[in-house]
Formats: structure tokens, sequence, C-alpha cells
């Protein structure tokens, strides 16, 4: 009986020092990613995100996007943040959705993308929403209720330039309809770690809540 706690020990002990490890070396990698130590990174992240860590795999999402490190691969890129975005990452989602939503390459995915985003508080993710639902796009007509509610989400507590371009689309709205955006905006909570799977209810809520 004693061998036995003391193997459930030992082996408890192996399992919290692969945690700790885990997260040293993602600390390591996010630092040399942050100081544009692009070759330590690429060491340190491959391996992560291979092993399914979803905050490695959106970094290596990036410099794959972008080319820091590596030879610029979009297609790469996409793979990376997809699944890190299926397990929830809302910086992961943010980039899917502005891949897909910006060049009208997929308008459906890239709101699907996006609106998961926004709901775990990215602001980015808010503000292109909001921007979007202010102009309209093809088989989505403008929602000026909704536009006002994720633009001012995105403009709270941030930079002013997200509060001008809040100030902007108001000006575009009618009092009645700002004044429901204000509404939603104050009853709005973040809700993470969504998957796609949460997206279908997520509209449909959103379409009814501006009626």
């Amino acid at each position: 009986m004693v061998l036995w706690r003391q193997v459930m020990r030992s082996g408890c002990i192996l399992l919290l020092s692969a945690s700790f490890c885990a997260g040293s070396d993602l600390t390591s990698a996010k630092r040399a990613y942050q100081e544009k130590d692009y070759v330590t990174a690429l060491k340190e992240l491959t391996p992560l995100a291979g092993q399914g860590d979803p905050e490695a795999q959106m970094i290596l999402g990036k410099m794959y996007l972008q080319g820091q490190g590596v030879l610029k691969d979009s297609e790469q890129a996409i793979k990376l943040f997809r699944t890190s975005a299926a397990q929830g990452n809302a910086d992961a989602q943010f980039f899917l959705g502005t891949i897909y939503l910006l060049p009208h390459k997929d308008i459906s995915k890239g709101l699907m993308w996006m609106r998961l985003s926004a709901e775990q508080g990215n602001q980015d993710a808010q503000l292109l929403l909001g921007q979007t639902y202010l102009q309209g796009l093809k088989d989505l007509p403008p929602d000026p209720v909704q536009a006002d509610m994720w633009l001012r989400l995105a403009a709270k507590d941030n930079l002013p330039f997200y509060n001008l371009q809040l100030q902007g689309a108001e000006r575009q709205m009618s009092a009645a309809d700002v004044e429901k955006g204000k509404q939603l905006a104050a009853a709005w909570e973040p809700k993470h770690g969504l998957h796609p799977s949460a997206d279908a209810s997520r509209g449909k809520a959103d379409r009814e809540s501006s009626k």
C-alpha cells in the first residue's frame, strides 16, 4: 500500500512538472516572439502547437501569415488558426474572421468566426463586426442596433480611434437605434471559450434582440 502511494505521488509530481514546463516553454516562446526573435519563437512554438496548445497555434499562425521567421504560407496559417479557433481561442477566431470576411472570400464563415471572437471580448473583432452590421453585406442587411452595440463595446476603455468609429457610426443612426444598442451593450457579458457550434444560436439571438 505504501509503495502504491509512492508510485501515485511520483506520477502526480511528473504530471505537475510536465504542466509547469509546458507553461514555461509557452511563456519563453511568447517572449521570444514579442522580442522579434523569430528563430527561437519558431523553435519553441512548433512542438507546443503540435501538442495542441491553442495559443502556440495562434502565434505560429501569425508567423506563417506575415512571414515572420518563415516563408509566408497562408494555407498553413489558416490551418493553424482553424485548429486554435476550434478550441475557443478568440485571437485565432479573429484572424480567421478577417481572412474570410474582409476580402469577402467567404462572408458566412467570416461572420461566424468574427462573432465568436467578439462574443469573447476581442475588441478588434467587435469593431469589425460593428462596421459590418453598419454597412451590410450580400445576404446581410444593415442592422444599426447590432452595429451600435458592437461598436460601443469595442470603444469601451479603448483607444480614442475606437470611440471615433462609434461616434461616426451613430451620426448615421436614429436616436431609437442608438438607445437600443446602448441597452444591449450594457447587458452584454463576455462568453469565454466559445466554439463554432455555439454560433448558430448566437446569430439567431442577435437578430431577435435587434427587433
